[in-house]
């Protein structure tokens, strides 16, 4: 699944193959590769959690219907495993899961790794045949009651709790992949130098959101609001004093480059804007300026912020946040290397080297 490498100067630094990919009944997701007690996993990387869970095979096999597929992500199996005691997890779409302790052997790349107490799932609303249930790796710094997040149970294991990610930019397609690095970081995979954007929170991954800009339009600077980075999040979250003209800068971008009008007419049932799904080809890439004067800037293309879904129509995974906060998805990931240094409150940014 990856490897496991030893410098000197680093210490040891964690390597996890990662992807961005589709994942049926769920959405696009950031997962890396991982097995526990010999059990392969893609599980969801989520910089916006700490909770560390799998799905336990005998409880979804007894809430789905005979002969339903496993998750193509995998499922931990434990026939004798006791399913208490609970914890209730909430997030933030509205799932409710409830898990229960469990510990095993994670072999992380090519090192193994014994102890690790993770949780399994045993219940979850909505239910699985509505919403596909997903592992998790939290990344995040709060809490999880009950719980050590995984890098707080390798400390020893690795020297710092800082961590790595990157996606490689794939021309004209979604699904990509990258690394998670856990422990430190890799100077050979980024143009030097990082960019560092403090953090303004001891709780969570929070920037500063400094500018603006939707394809060759106006750039909006002095912003000054929060914005989440969040790889749990499913698109892109802006603030309602500015979703309104950025779908308009979109669309007026889109029908320009297209040379007819190209509309996003809003569904409240989904909470988003429909398009043609034949015009996502003309959607303008938003620019995103990390850090109070925009100077660590990171671009989710139009690709990337668009959804085709299975009644064949097309959205902008774009919703409007009823206070000031932006939540940025991992679209943001793709072409960049982010380092998460948390001991020192702030995330370093760079440019991907192509390779």
């Amino acid at each position: 699944v990856g490897i496991w490498v030893f410098s000197s100067a680093y210490g040891q630094v964690l390597r996890m193959n990662t992807a961005y990919s589709f994942i049926p009944r769920y959405g696009y997701a950031l997962t890396g590769g991982l097995s526990v007690d010999n059990q392969p996993f893609w599980a969801q990387l989520d910089t916006g959690s700490s909770a560390l869970f799998f799905i336990w095979k005998e409880w979804y096999e007894a809430v789905t219907h005979p002969g339903d597929r496993l998750p193509t992500n995998g499922a931990y199996s434990c026939p004798h495993c006791p399913g208490g005691p609970i914890t209730d997890l909430n997030f933030a779409d509205g799932t409710t899961i409830h898990t229960f302790p469990h510990s095993g052997t994670f072999r992380l790349g090519s090192k193994k790794v014994d102890g690790i107490t993770f949780g399994l799932i045993n219940f979850q609303y909505p239910p699985p045949d509505v919403a596909t249930p997903v592992h998790s790796i939290g990344l995040g710094r709060v809490v999880t009651p009950g719980y050590r997040s995984l890098m707080d149970q390798l400390q020893g294991k690795v020297t710092s709790t800082t961590f790595a990610l990157y996606l490689k930019s794939v021309p004209n397609m979604v699904p990509t992949q990258g690394e998670l690095l856990l422990g430190g970081g890799d100077p050979t995979l980024y143009k030097a130098p990082l960019t560092y954007i403090p953090l303004r929170s001891q709780q969570e991954y929070l920037v500063t959101q400094g500018t603006l800009q939707v394809g060759t339009g106006h750039k909006s600077i002095g912003i000054n609001q929060s914005a989440l980075i969040d790889t749990g999040t499913l698109g892109l979250v802006i603030p309602r004093d500015h979703y309104d003209a950025t779908l308009n800068a979109i669309t007026d971008q889109a029908s320009a480059a297209a040379g007819f009008r190209v509309n996003c007419n809003f569904n409240p049932a989904l909470g988003a804007c429909v398009i043609d799904c034949h015009h996502i080809v003309y959607l303008p890439p938003i620019e995103l300026g990390l850090g109070p004067s925009g100077n660590a800037p990171v671009l989710i293309n139009g690709l990337y912020y668009s959804r085709h879904r299975d009644d064949g129509t097309c959205i902008l995974a774009i919703k409007k946040d009823s206070g000031s906060i932006w939540t940025l998805p991992p679209a943001i990931l793709v072409g960049k290397y982010f380092e998460f240094q948390p001991s020192q409150q702030r995330v370093g940014i760079a440019d991907l080297r192509s390779r």
